[in-house]
């Protein structure tokens, strides 16, 4: 079935935004029934992380731009090691008390600070905690155990039989509740999963970067059996990626090959009085389900087979202009700095930013994704496999006409193929809003979804989307690290297409991200790890 691919398309088209489908949509918001946006589980032990665990000191473009760690380098790998992973990934930074409710606002973002990504633990014994599957709350700062025992070999095998996940002392799976965010975004909802997930993944890799601890993000795994082994109700959870980290110095340990036995879905706290189904989102997620050993290997046999050839429209080019990105920058943050003064930007100040603060934003961001069906063995920390390309509209950059532009990610250079755009067209994409119409640049990540799905079948939409959001969250810590702010978008999808071709009369946009000077000075978040009661998580 994943490769009947009318199903991804047809999604994709359903779903898309147009001017007329913003106005025809009777879509309303009941806050009365707004999805609790943590997990919480009624009747099983809790484990309290550490919240004495260390900060990633690194340079914050050093962890985001690479991929793998310093070599000679490395850490054991403990209790207090896994809660700085955490926390620096999806814990919470700020508590914004409005008239509508309280947020839990997180180190990574999310679309509509809905936050419907749930992180768990499949792990061997680590000094300060026993093998075993956990599910992992970034309210109280909690593990809650699920299934007892080393259960690596098991996920290996459901993967493929990667040895990533064998070696590794921790995977964490990355999963999505549905309804967390259609309650606000309705079917369109599903591209959110992998965004919001990517974003995690672009802290999670450059924390464990900082920790000298190399990452890999497996998109390729038999569904049901993962769900299962997390115990998730999966007509309304699921499993979106994995995430083992490689630490060469962990304590040793032969996975005994614990089987996964079945057990109950376990009770949890209702979210809400009541869900609506969107048939659309479990339609298409389905129909991209590998359902064997064997259907993962060969999915990712042919995915690794894809190569993204260069562009090569240079006719359509007015202008080439070559990156001038710095190797460190004078007072560089480091990781946790970024990270804790990281938000979404909601006012742009029309102040310039410059070339090399732009040049460092495209040289970090892109400097390789760590995915399973990527060849990523190839140039160290600059691998160029991609399914995204990156266009951009640039409003207002010292030593840069404003236009349009294609990013050549071979070349590292901007070409560009329009000149004198108004600025109010990026705002205009992006669903009309001012804010970007005011950001210095908006980048819109696309890519060939024909080509994709050929290649990968309907998981290729997964992978596409995930992928795109993983580059969006790497532009988000880039920015700020420079002192930039950064604001994700959802866009007109055919559009963007029209408005950037011919270049791009066969792309289709993921994601798009605006970049620009704050109009405000933002406070850094707070390490609030462990600082917040169930009952206080539990309140609206």
């Amino acid at each position: 079935m994943n490769n009947e691919t009318k199903y991804a398309k047809e999604y994709h088209e359903e779903t898309k935004h147009s001017e007329i489908s913003i106005q025809r949509s009777r879509h309303y918001l009941d806050w009365n029934n707004k999805p609790l946006p943590f997990k919480v589980y009624s009747n099983l032990p809790l484990i309290s992380l550490p919240t004495d665990f260390s900060q990633p000191t690194q340079g914050a473009l050093n962890s985001i731009g690479k991929t793998q760690p310093t070599k000679g380098k490395s850490v054991v790998f403990d209790i207090k090691s896994l809660a700085e992973l955490l926390f620096f990934s999806a814990g919470i930074t700020r508590v914004l008390k409005l008239d509508y409710g309280t947020y839990y606002m997180r180190a990574a973002s999310a679309t509509g600070a809905l936050y419907p990504i749930e992180l768990y633990i499949i792990c061997q014994d680590i000094p300060g905690l026993k093998a075993g599957v956990y599910h992992f709350c970034p309210g109280d700062f909690t593990l809650t155990e699920l299934r007892s025992g080393d259960y690596r070999e098991t996920l290996a095998d459901i993967a493929g039989g990667n040895n990533n996940i064998i070696s590794s002392p921790i995977t964490v799976a990355y999963t999505s509740i549905a309804w967390r965010n259609a309650w606000k975004y309705q079917a369109r909802s599903y591209r959110h999963w992998f965004w919001d997930s990517g974003v995690i993944a672009a802290n999670f890799l450059a924390t464990s970067i900082s920790l000298e601890l190399s990452t890999q993000l497996i998109m390729g795994f038999v569904d049901n059996a993962v769900n299962r082994l997390l115990r998730l109700d999966d007509k309304r959870e699921a499993a979106v990626v994995l995430a083992p980290i490689d630490n060469k110095s962990s304590v040793d340990s032969v996975p005994t090959g614990k089987e996964s036995e079945d057990l109950s879905i376990p009770q949890t706290i209702p979210m809400l009085r009541g869900e609506l189904d969107y048939p659309e989102i479990w339609k298409l997620h389905k129909a991209s389900y590998l359902h064997n050993k064997e259907e993962v290997k060969n999915w990712i046999t042919a995915a690794t087979a894809f190569k993204q050839t260069p562009t090569n429209k240079a006719a359509e080019v007015v202008h080439r202009k070559a990156l001038i990105f710095e190797t460190s920058i004078i007072n560089e943050p480091s990781l946790a700095e970024t990270i804790l003064l990281r938000g979404s930007s909601r006012k742009f100040s029309r102040q310039p930013i410059s070339f090399t603060q732009l040049s460092n934003i495209l040289h970090y961001s892109t400097r390789g994704v760590p995915l399973d069906f990527l060849d990523s063995k190839s140039d160290n920390d600059n691998n160029k496999n991609s399914t995204i390309d990156i266009y951009l509209i640039v409003n207002d950059v010292e030593g840069l006409q404003a236009g349009a532009y294609f990013f050549d990610r071979y070349n590292e250079s901007l070409e560009q193929l329009k000149n004198k755009v108004s600025r109010e067209i990026s705002g205009y994409l992006c669903l009309g809003q001012s804010l970007f119409s005011d950001a210095n640049v908006v980048f819109f990540l696309m890519t060939d979804l024909n080509k994709i799905l050929d290649t990968l079948g309907n998981r290729g939409y997964r992978a596409s989307q995930f992928e795109a959001g993983v580059i969006a969250g790497k532009i988000y810590l880039t920015a700020y690290a420079q002192k930039v702010g950064a604001s994700g978008s959802t866009f007109f999808d055919d559009a963007v297409s029209e408005f950037f071709s011919p270049h791009a009369a066969d792309k289709s946009t993921m994601i798009a991200v605006g970049i620009g000077v704050p109009g405000y000075k933002s406070r850094p978040g707070k390490n609030l790890a462990g600082q917040l009661t169930r009952t206080e998580i539990l309140t609206q």
